[in-house]
Formats: structure tokens, sequence, C-alpha cells
């Protein structure tokens, strides 16, 4: 089992990020939920990862365990990616609001964190859904 963790930067914008520490054994899924957590949003929608960073392109990509289309998110973990330092990848959340986190693998760990942690941020989380 692939020990250790990773710490990933999270950006919404340059002035908008969070830098989150997840173990390399963590499923993609586990990582969609610290950034949601990380960011304040409610965990009510679909969502997707896209390995190669561009959104709905038809190369790597991990989906929502509720989405009627594959791979799962759940049954992938970060250490199976063969992730390294610079990599970039795509979370897209809610397919109809359309949020798009930018993620870069920024540091690789020997250690392990105990659950997935928020370690440094910049700028205010913004407003989920906007009402008027």
């Amino acid at each position: 089992m692939e020990k250790g963790s990773y710490i990933l930067t999270v950006k919404l914008s340059d002035k908008l990020w969070r830098k989150i520490q997840i173990n390399k054994t963590a499923t993609l899924d586990d990582l969609h939920e610290i950034i949601l957590e990380s960011y304040d949003f409610e965990d009510e929608h679909l969502y997707a990862f896209f390995m190669d960073n561009k959104a709905w392109s038809r190369g790597e990509s991990y989906y929502s365990p509720y989405y009627d289309q594959g791979p799962s998110a759940n049954n992938v973990r970060l250490c199976d990616l063969y992730l390294s330092v610079n990599r970039n990848f795509l979370y897209l959340y809610d397919f109809g609001d359309d949020w798009r986190f930018y993620i870069t693998v920024f540091k690789e760990l020997t250690e392990e964190t105990e659950k997935p942690k928020i370690i440094d941020s910049k700028g205010k989380a913004p407003t989920q859904y906007y009402r008027s």
C-alpha cells in the first residue's frame, strides 16, 4: 500500500485557492469532499475529475458515484493516478453551474495525515448559490 500524502493546490483563480493535504490512498471521492468543505459548498450536485485538465474531454476522467457514466471516483485512489509534483487536473462540480477547480500537485510527503485537511488558503470562498 502506498504510504504518504500529497499537498494539492485547488484554485478557482490566482487570488482564490486552498492547499489541502490528503493521503495517497484516499479516493477521488474523498478529495471531492474536502474540496467542497474547503470552499464551504454544500454537497448536492454531480461532479467529475478530468485528468488532462480539460472539461468534458474524452481522456482519463472519473465521475460522481451517482452519475450514470463511469468510472466512478469512489473506486479510484490518488496513488493509482501516478500523480507527481506540478501535475495539473480539473475538478468540475455542479454540471449546471459549472464550478471549475484547477488542481496542481504542489508537494509529495512521506508522512500521512489522520484525515484530509486544509493547510492554507487565500481569498474568501464565493457564494455557492446566487439568490436574487
